[in-house]
């Protein structure tokens, strides 16, 4: 996923809950924090990569659910 790394740190475990686009087919999954972009601003927009050709690219298009993440951070001592 995408983050703004001000509010999520690169590279942490998330768990995403989400629906695909056009549907209520569920979305649960643990991802990384692996990307940034300048439309995602604050702890509760990020973006979820669909991969790559014509058919990820329509789902990323149509991508305007909201959902649900779980920061997986380590515990401190």
């Amino acid at each position: 996923i995408a983050i703004d790394p001000r509010a999520i740190p690169l590279g942490a475990p998330v768990f995403l809950e989400t629906t695909r686009p056009l549907s209520n087919q569920p979305i649960r999954r643990l991802v990384m924090a692996q990307d940034t972009g300048k439309a995602i601003v604050g702890p509760v927009r990020v973006d979820y990569f669909w991969g790559t050709g014509d058919e990820a690219g329509e789902l990323a298009g149509r991508m305007k659910q909201n959902g649900r993440v779980w920061l997986m951070l380590p515990k401190r001592d």
